[in-house]
């Protein structure tokens, strides 16, 4: 896959202005300011559906396919915080194999789509805080995650697999009564799936992963290895 040829995905009504011509307008602004001399811009596709109904999105992705290019979106703007948009997006790129940047979100990636999705959806259950300091340590943590899979994706696979993932920002401490430990596996079961899916290999890697993206272990504390062994063992018990 080229990483300087890109398909632009526009929608309407998804910008920070307000009417569609205007929104597409900055979109098509954006674009052009943030490909500058980084690549070439092979199409523009315009969202025409709306809901779950995304046809111009499976165009601009077999668009994609066909010419080994990056889907570029100018603003993901709220759908950020849609786990529907975030799954089913995430899970296409992970079919087809193709990369994805947000102009607006920088640290998103192919590779945390689905992680966002599965975070949004257990941040009301698990009682996590969205702080501008969790926030700020979620962004970095997209970003490293995403260079080092890269990374990693470049080298032989016996290397990769024996690299040590760098211990990220530790999880702070939640107040209030948490679920009980087979509760909380439950919880965090599809955040764990997604991190497995987006290539981290060590139980170090899976509890770093926890730690930075804000989710409290059972008892409020950061994650370890050990934790992250007995939270699968009983997921695997239960299935």
């Amino acid at each position: 896959m080229s990483s300087d040829l890109f398909v632009s995905y526009l929608r309407p009504g998804h910008s920070a202005q307000g009417a569609s011509g205007d929104a597409l307008a900055t979109q098509r602004e954006a674009v052009v300011r943030h490909l500058g001399r980084r690549g070439r811009l092979v199409a523009e596709i315009v969202e025409t559906g709306s809901g779950v109904e995304r046809p111009g999105l499976n165009e601009a992705l077999a668009l994609c396919r066909r010419d080994g290019a990056t889907l570029l979106m100018a603003e993901l703007g709220s759908s950020g915080e849609d786990p529907a948009f975030l799954r089913d997006l995430g899970a296409a790129l992970r079919r087809l194999g193709l990369r994805f940047a947000a102009i607006d979100r920088p640290e998103v990636s192919e590779l945390t789509l689905g992680i966002m999705a599965a975070v949004a959806e257990a941040e009301q259950k698990l009682g996590v805080s969205r702080t501008p300091e969790t926030m700020a340590r979620r962004r970095e943590f997209y970003a490293r995650f995403t260079a080092e899979r890269r990374a990693r994706a470049a080298v032989p696979a016996a290397q990769a697999e024996g690299a040590e993932a760098r211990p990220l920002s530790e999880s702070r401490g939640r107040g209030g009564a948490l679920p009980s430990s087979r509760e909380r596996a439950e919880d965090v079961a599809p955040i764990l799936s997604e991190i497995r899916a987006a290539g981290a290999l060590t139980l170090e890697q899976v509890a770093n992963a926890l730690n930075a993206l804000g989710i409290p272990s059972a008892r409020g504390n950061r994650w370890y290895p050990m934790q992250v062994t007995r939270i699968e063992k009983r997921l695997a018990a239960v299935r």
